[in-house]
């Protein structure tokens, strides 16, 4: 997919750049840079008001060497605020980046101050045709052992990004506006079931989709989540385990923030503080002025559902993602 078949990729004025050294390293059939030595470069040799620009000038060179890496099916391509490296054809990979437009507008004018701002740089969003390609590319970003399959990551080591498998056009925009609320919320220390709770739900509010539980959905909850394994949920451990626990997980994250939002601008002071260390408890008191265990109790029912740091902390030290 030639770049200039949907928007041709303007060379930006290197100017201070002309000695950046990228710092490629080839890891698992791609080119991985250094962008600790990129973002030092940058802030030693650029003036401040032109890191705009050299940031795009990085990622535009980044994902140029990216495409040699795929070979002659890679090319890069931009818009107003993403580049994208594909190898799919052209229409389809202009609909995606078409769709990733609207959606930053979408979720930023539901996130409204939470949304990442101040950042440099376009955002960059890499579509893969092959599955194989996709999975050895992100390999890099996860420790060894046995992963999730996933269809998209957000991607927030080195330069922040996004990296999608091709499976359909429509299955692709879900994934990806899923995966655009988690780069817009990048710059939070917030808890990973809010996050996902957030990502799930605007997924679904751009899809037009509600939530719906089916008849056994509280069952399966309550018959699952006990007070041992609840701390497991408010570490963010619990969503990285194969099987029921992901699953229920996730789900278990968007009914929380569902029973949560609906107090407007206090619920965007929340997400603004939310904090990972303690699941979001001292925000959801201080903002929400609710105990997140007692709101989570009305759906699991009677029980010792509060988030407890030691607890949190020792899934942490116990190997959680």
């Amino acid at each position: 997919m030639p770049p200039d078949e949907i928007d041709e990729s303007a060379h930006l004025p290197a100017g201070d750049l002309a000695d950046l050294d990228m710092g490629f390293e080839m890891v698992e059939g791609f080119s991985r840079p250094d962008w600790k030595g990129i973002r030092a470069f940058i802030k030693d040799h650029v003036p401040k008001e032109d890191w705009e620009t050299a940031w795009n000038e990085a990622a535009r060179r980044w994902l140029q060497e990216l495409a040699a890496d795929l070979g002659g099916g890679g090319g890069v391509c931009q818009s107003p605020r993403f580049f994208c490296l594909s190898d799919l054809d052209a229409a389809t990979t202009k609909t995606l980046l078409d769709y990733a437009e609207s959606g930053v507008d979408m979720i930023r004018d539901c996130l409204k101050e939470a949304a990442w701002s101040g950042f440099k740089g376009k955002h960059v969003l890499l579509l893969f045709s092959d599955q194989d390609d996709y999975y050895a590319y992100v390999s890099y970003f996860y420790p060894e052992g046995t992963h999730i399959l996933s269809a998209g990551v957000f991607l927030r080591g080195g330069y922040a990004h996004i990296a999608l498998p091709y499976a359909d056009t429509l299955s692709d925009q879900h994934t990806l506006a899923h995966e655009l609320v988690h780069i817009l919320l990048c710059h939070l220390g917030i808890p990973k079931w809010l996050n996902e709770g957030l990502a799930v739900t605007l997924q679904r509010r751009m899809a037009q989709q509600g939530f719906i539980m089916d008849p056994d959905f509280a069952d399966r909850h309550r018959a699952h989540w006990n007070e041992g394994n609840i701390q497991t949920f408010w570490a963010g451990k619990s969503f990285n385990i194969p099987g029921d626990d992901s699953k229920l997980s996730y789900e278990l994250g968007q009914i929380l923030l569902n029973l949560l939002a609906g107090d407007g601008a206090n619920f965007i002071d929340f997400v603004r503080h939310a904090d990972w260390r303690d699941a979001g408890q001292d925000a959801a008191l201080n903002f929400l002025n609710v105990d997140l265990g007692e709101v989570l109790g009305g759906f699991l029912g009677p029980g010792n559902w509060r988030p407890q740091r030691k607890a949190i902390a020792d899934c942490w030290r116990n190997g959680a993602e």
